[in-house]
Order: structure tokens, then C-alpha cells, then sequence
């Protein structure tokens, strides 16, 4: 993510340096073309010094304290993401709230991701002498922005629990195997079978052993269902909250990367400097006057971006896609990024 708001800074600079002669030279230019790169100009410098101010203040703040920020997060990580993912791997073993779980599998579960997170935890052990250096780097990129830093946590918290993105991947992996499998026993056990060619659902003859062996199998599965599930939903849950801490950190940096603050002070002081469109009202004689632009269209590109934000975060969808096994992925960072430029993807 920080590649990324390196990019967005790059390619803000460049509309600058092309819309500077635009201001200077603003005979050669007609007032409508002029206003709309005056707006731009100075509501994208604002926004850099802004975020640049801030990135400063708090910048300063994380050197001045780089130590106990240190070792609170490195305290809060081990606690968090591997000894409490511990105990609720040990707790589901031991047949939680009276559910009876398959033994040999849970066993089989709960020593993978111990494994897992032992192995995680050594890693974290043995680095856990250079985070303070990596929060003082984090803290020393504030002249590059806040967005800068925020950027940095992102990737941070991305590279702390990446074996609860791993664990993640592979209970999901399962649980979706799991899904298909059961699906399609279900399928032979009402005689249908799925065809794959015409994207539907038809009657098909099987031989009595085919469902036999299909009988056998779906109880098999079903015996299993529960161990899978329980398991899934332990770090299918870890992932979303990583989701949402995404999530909070990208809706942050479209703020502060695309929030009209020129535009909305220009209007809020004087609104005749930010045409609309022009109103015509009958007195004695026809006089066109100026109506200021709307504040619908000041925030038009900010309502884009956080209709996508809600859209990719909505809660109905995270939890359809757990639901279904699908893999929970944060937005990607082109679809709330800077569009000065047209978009090539469309």
C-alpha cells in the first residue's frame, strides 16, 4: 500500500506541473477551462500541505515514543494474534458449549495452526529487536505525508499476521472443498447430476453402487461438516476484523487523498467564484445571474469513492462470502485511488 500512495503522490505531482502554465497563463485560456484547473491546482496543494502538516505532527510523535509503541505493539500482537488464537484452538478441541466435535480431525486441526502460530511466534521472537527501528522508519516518513504513514501500518498490520492469513487460506480452502463436495452428493442423493455445459441442474440414472458410495460419502461428510465449520468460523471471524482495521486505514486515505477542502471553503466563502449554472430571474428586464455550484457536485468524487468503500465493505456481502467460503480480500487500492487521468481499466 505504501508503493501505492507513492504512486498517487507522483502522479498528483505531475497534474500540477501540467496545470501551473494553465495559471499562469490565464489570457490564453477560457474562463470556464481556467476555473476548473484554478480548483483543482489549489484544492490538490492544499490537501498535500495538509496531509504533509499532519504527517509531521504525528511523524514527530512516533520517533519522540518509538520504543514503547515498540513494545505495546509488540505485547498487544502476541497476546491478540497468537495466545488468544491459542486458547480458542484449545477450547474448541475440548468439545466447546457441549458440541461433540470429530476428535481425530479437531486433533488434526488444532495441532496444524499450534504449528503454525509456534512457528510464527518464533519468528516474531526473533525480530522483535529491529520493530522499533521499523516504528522509528514509519515515524520518520511523516514529511511524506500522514497518508504515508498510514500506508506503512497498513502494511505493518498485513505483515504481523500473515499467519492468520494463512490459517485463513487454508481453513478456507477446506471449508469450500467441503461445500462442493456436499453439494454434489446431495445432487446424486436426488438422482441429478450438474451439468457443466449448459450451466444447470438435470436428471441423470445412477447404478445402485454409485449410490451406495454416494450415501456413504455424504454421511462421511456430514459427520465432518461441524469440525470443518467451527474452525472455519474461528479464522474466517480473525480475518474479517483485520478486514475492517483495512478497511478504517483505506477510508482514511481517501479522505484525505480526495476530500475537495478548496472547493468547499471557496464555497462556503464566496460561492460566486464556483459557478454552477446560471439563473435567469424576470423583473424589468432579463438578468442573468450566477448560481453557485452545489455541494452534490463539490462531493460528487468523494460520494463515488465511498459508495465503492460501503459497496466492497457492506456487511451483507462480507458475511454472504463467508457464508459461501469465499475468500475475504481488502478493496483494491486502484478503485479508491487519485483519478486525475482517465481510467485505462474501463
Amino acid at each position: 500500500m505504501a508503493v501505492q500512495q507513492v504512486d498517487v503522490r507522483l502522479e498528483q505531482s505531475c497534474a500540477l506541473a501540467q496545470q501551473f502554465p494553465v495559471l499562469k497563463n490565464r489570457g490564453h485560456h477560457i474562463n470556464a477551462y481556467f476555473s476548473a484547473q484554478y480548483i483543482s491546482f489549489f484544492n490538490c496543494t492544499w490537501l498535500i500541505l495538509n496531509d504533509i502538516i499532519l504527517g509531521l505532527a504525528v511523524g514527530a510523535f512516533i520517533c519522540d515514543n518509538h520504543r514503547p509503541i515498540a513494545e505495546l505493539l509488540l505485547w498487544r500482537t502476541k497476546q491478540i494474534a497468537i495466545s488468544h488464537v491459542e486458547s480458542s484452538l484449545s477450547w474448541l478441541d475440548n468439545w466447546p458449549a457441549g458440541l461433540k466435535l470429530n476428535t481425530e480431525l479437531s486433533s488434526f486441526y488444532r495441532f496444524t495452526f499450534t504449528g503454525l502460530l509456534a512457528v510464527s511466534d518464533s519468528v516474531i521472537d526473533h525480530l522483535a529487536h529491529h520493530l522499533p527501528t521499523v516504528v522509528f522508519i514509519i515515524g520518520a516518513a511523516g514529511p511524506l505525508g500522514l497518508t504515508m504513514i498510514l500506508s506503512l501500518l497498513s502494511d505493518l498490520l498485513s505483515l504481523i499476521t500473515f499467519h492468520l492469513y494463512l490459517s485463513y487460506l487454508l481453513a478456507t480452502t477446506i471449508f469450500r472443498h467441503q461445500l462442493v463436495t456436499a453439494r454434489s452428493l446431495f445432487n446424486l442423493f436426488r438422482g441429478r447430476r450438474r451439468n457443466v455445459l449448459r450451466h444447470r441442474t438435470d436428471w441423470w440414472d445412477y447404478d445402485i453402487d454409485q449410490l451406495l458410495l454416494g450415501t456413504m460419502v455424504f454421511t462421511l461428510v456430514s459427520f465432518l461438516f461441524p469440525t470443518v465449520v467451527v474452525y472455519y468460523a474461528l479464522f474466517a471471524l480473525s480475518r474479517l476484523v483485520i478486514i475492517l482495521i483495512h478497511a478504517a486505514l483505506e477510508t482514511a486515505l481517501a479522505f484525505m487523498n480526495h476530500f475537495p477542502l478548496f472547493a468547499l471553503t471557496v464555497r462556503m466563502k464566496d460561492p460566486w467564484r464556483l459557478p454552477g449554472t446560471v439563473a435567469i430571474f424576470v423583473i424589468v428586464q432579463h438578468i442573468p445571474d450566477n448560481a453557485p455550484l452545489p455541494f452534490s457536485n463539490i462531493f460528487f468524487q468523494y460520494l463515488v469513492l465511498w459508495s465503492r468503500l460501503s459497496a466492497h465493505y457492506s456487511p451483507v456481502r462480507l458475511l454472504g462470502s463467508v457464508v459461501r467460503g469465499k475468500y475475504l480480500t481488502p478493496i483494491p487500492r486502484y478503485s479508491i485511488r487519485y483519478r486525475i487521468y482517465p481510467d485505462r481499466r474501463s
